[in-house]
């Protein structure tokens, strides 16, 4: 079930996210949540319950405080990509560093917030391309075939090189689909 959720949430993000900003911030809370239960073990009721109080701690915060709408679209994308590239720097071998992940993952959503607020539009159908493609490649990694539990957590160099062409890949799929659709919306 895991890489399924995964799956689906990475692709409604990849190719829809700034479309439906608010439906993107559910999604992209609800996969932080998962992601990070995911890179430490949790059980699926543990996974589930804290994926979705991300999702909705996440969309009441944009209800409530609508002037910075776009600079918690951008937190929450940014630590959707954080949260990707920490388990990338954390490796397969052993346990991740709890304290670091706890610095990077934040970091990197206060600099989506930042850029959200600042590049509005443009960097959310970037952001929530890159981080709708490090989802989906995550769920294919957790899919359980050992040919593809690269995408999950690399054990190799070149693992890791065959993960960030993929990602790259795929993000820019996911960017010129969304902007494919705002070219047709201005016809």
């Amino acid at each position: 079930m895991s890489a399924t959720v995964l799956i689906a949430l990475g692709a409604v993000l990849c190719f829809l996210g700034a479309r439906f900003l608010r439906v993107t911030i559910l999604v992209a809370g609800f996969g932080l949540g998962w992601m990070l239960t995911e890179l430490f073990d949790a059980d699926l009721q543990t996974q589930v319950l804290v994926a979705l109080g991300a999702a909705v701690t996440a969309f009441v915060v944009t209800l409530v405080i609508r002037s910075i709408l776009l600079f918690v679209a951008g937190a929450v994308v940014g630590a959707v990509i954080g949260a990707r590239v920490y388990a990338l720097l954390a490796g397969g071998e052993g346990d991740p560093d709890l304290v670091l992940g706890l610095v990077f993952v934040p970091t990197i959503a206060l600099l989506g917030g930042f850029l959200g607020d600042r590049y509005q539009r443009r960097l959310l159908v970037w952001g929530t391309a890159v981080a709708g493609a490090a989802m989906i490649l995550s769920g294919v990694g957790r899919a359980g075939s050992s040919s593809t539990e690269l995408f999950w957590r690399p054990q190799t160099t070149w693992g890791t090189a065959v993960f960030l062409v993929a990602w790259v890949g795929l993000a820019l799929v996911g960017q010129r689909f969304q902007h494919r659709d705002d070219t047709e919306d201005a016809r």
